[in-house]
């Protein structure tokens, strides 16, 4: 489980929050990164996380991310349309040679990589939008301190 903490900025839904979290090298490598909304000088990023426990906006939470979700995120999108494209090479060398049609086997075999990985991230695409985001998003764990006792804290003194 991977675990960062942060702000909630903007509550889009009843269940989906977005929370501000410092970038770090992690950031870097990680699958997702396209999804994150860089803000206050690209040192913060904005992240869509699933909301259970009903954080509010100014809360201080704990995001995580399962292990398991990113590494399947990871395969799905670099090892299934990599696979694709050798797939795609192999069956359009083996077609080209075996058609007989005239044209160069090293070009056909190009076109068929490149139409099999275009397909298998469209495949992707087309598949995201039946997941659930509670089975794809990070998760807010828990709320650190409470935007509501801070302020009320404040007004106490």
């Amino acid at each position: 489980m991977m675990e960062e903490t942060g702000k909630v900025v903007e509550i889009k839904s009843g269940e989906i929050a977005v929370v501000a979290c410092e970038k770090n090298s992690f950031c870097k490598s990680c699958v997702a990164s396209g999804n994150c909304l860089p803000s206050e000088g690209n040192k913060m990023r904005r992240v869509g996380a699933f909301n259970p426990i009903g954080a509010r906006v100014g809360d201080e939470v704990i995001v995580a991310t399962s292990t398991r979700n990113f590494l399947r995120s990871s395969f799905l999108l670099y090892i299934v349309p990599l696979i694709a494209l050798v797939a795609g090479a192999i069956v359009g060398q083996l077609t080209s040679e075996s058609a007989g049609l005239g044209i160069d086997p090293d070009l056909f075999s190009a076109l068929f990589a490149l139409a099999f990985m275009v397909a298998s991230l469209l495949w992707i695409k087309m598949r995201s939008g039946s997941i659930a985001p509670e089975n794809v998003m990070p998760v807010i764990r828990r709320i650190v301190s409470s935007a509501n006792s801070e302020s009320s804290q404040q007004h106490g003194n």
